[in-house]
């Protein structure tokens, strides 16, 4: 099979990642944090969550879990929702006490556990990633031709899951990861900019982005996550083992995941619902506003081949994560010596899907 997917309009629609949408090429904005029209108005304790501070099409069902559907559930009001662009602070801040829980990156939360921080991962923000590797197919069009012209890949920032998942993806090729030039670049818009340009030879994007550009020129997919590792997990729930202690705080995160489950399973069965949650919580205004033309083929992506919201989060164990490691050692991010058994922890989303049952 050939390492990239051509990636017309026509070609991105028949492969169900949709067209037309500007996400991210304008850099994708911080999400509206308003009060949600027809949320069940009621008081109760306030969990504070750290999160992105942008919301792509993957990112949605976890912000209406947050903003619509924890509300909902008795004794919890509306959470203190903290958006931040600094990625490794949402797990940094959790580890400090200054949060809750964090909506944060796999890469960052698990290189603070080998560190010696406190970590405990709840559950998934999502499953595996949206995020693909782009190039102009008129410059170069595989990874190999990339490392053969010593070219340049943009990530958002070295040790990152992308990164790490870039040399892990180089490395199956049999190719030096030094052969490639790593910059990094933190706005997905810049680095959508950057490839345009001409300035980079590849960068990460999510599907709906990649599909965008696609109507810009003759730009391909070099690499997709989920077909090279199987779930190459990105995003999770964490907190920590001090947090935890209470009964009250043990209640609090079954609580969450109870909400993120319910949004899981309602945006694998319910288009409609997924597409109105999207005109509410999405950081583009072309993604808000997309119609059924160019959002359902992103929706069947995400719900079919990269089976982003998993109903029960079945994917999340500590033998699934471990077919990572290997990956992130070779790319320098881990030294290997984590126990994942101590830091996985299905108790409380094992709690919530036989409450929700």
């Amino acid at each position: 099979m050939s390492h990239f997917d051509h990636v017309s309009r026509r070609g991105f629609l028949r492969a169900g990642a949709g067209a037309g949408l500007a996400a991210g090429l304008g850099g994708l904005g911080v999400i509206t944090l308003g009060p949600v029209p027809g949320a069940l108005a009621q008081t109760g304790r306030v969990l504070k969550v750290n999160t992105l501070a942008s919301a792509a099409a993957i990112n949605v069902p976890m912000q209406a879990a947050l903003r619509s559907l924890l509300p909902q559930i008795p004794g919890y009001g509306e959470p203190e929702v903290r958006p931040t662009k600094k990625i490794p602070q949402i797990a940094q801040e959790v580890i400090a006490g200054a949060a809750d829980f964090g909506d944060a990156d796999v890469a960052s939360t698990l290189a603070a556990a080998e560190a010696g921080a406190d970590v405990k991962i709840i559950g998934l923000s999502y499953n595996n990633t949206s995020q693909v590797v782009v190039s102009n197919a008129d410059k170069v069009k595989s990874l190999e031709q990339i490392a053969e012209q010593g070219g340049t890949i943009a990530v958002n920032s070295i040790g990152d899951f992308m990164y790490v998942m870039l040399v892990g993806a180089l490395i199956k090729r049999k190719i030096d990861p030094k052969k490639i030039n790593f910059i990094e670049m933190g706005s997905s818009g810049d680095r959508a900019r950057a490839l345009i340009a001409g300035r980079v030879d590849a960068v990460p994007m999510h599907v709906e982005q990649a599909a965008e550009l696609a109507t810009r020129g003759n730009y391909q997919i070099l690499v997709k996550p989920w077909q090279e590792f199987g779930n190459w997990f990105s995003a999770i729930v964490m907190t920590t083992a001090k947090w935890l202690e209470p009964d009250e705080n043990k209640a609090a995160a079954v609580a969450l995941l109870k909400a993120v489950l319910t949004s899981f399973r309602k945006t694998n069965s319910d288009y409609a619902w997924y597409k109105q949650q999207v005109a509410t919580y999405a950081s583009s205004k072309e993604l808000k506003a997309a119609d059924d033309a160019v959002l359902k083929p992103v929706w069947e992506t995400l719900t079919k081949d990269i089976k982003a919201f998993p109903n029960d989060m079945q994917t999340m164990t500590a033998d699934e994560f471990a077919k990572m490691i290997p990956v992130y050692k070779e790319a320098g991010a881990l030294t290997g010596t984590l126990k994942l058994e101590n830091i996985i922890d299905r108790t409380y989303v094992d709690r919530a899907v036989k409450e929700l049952a």
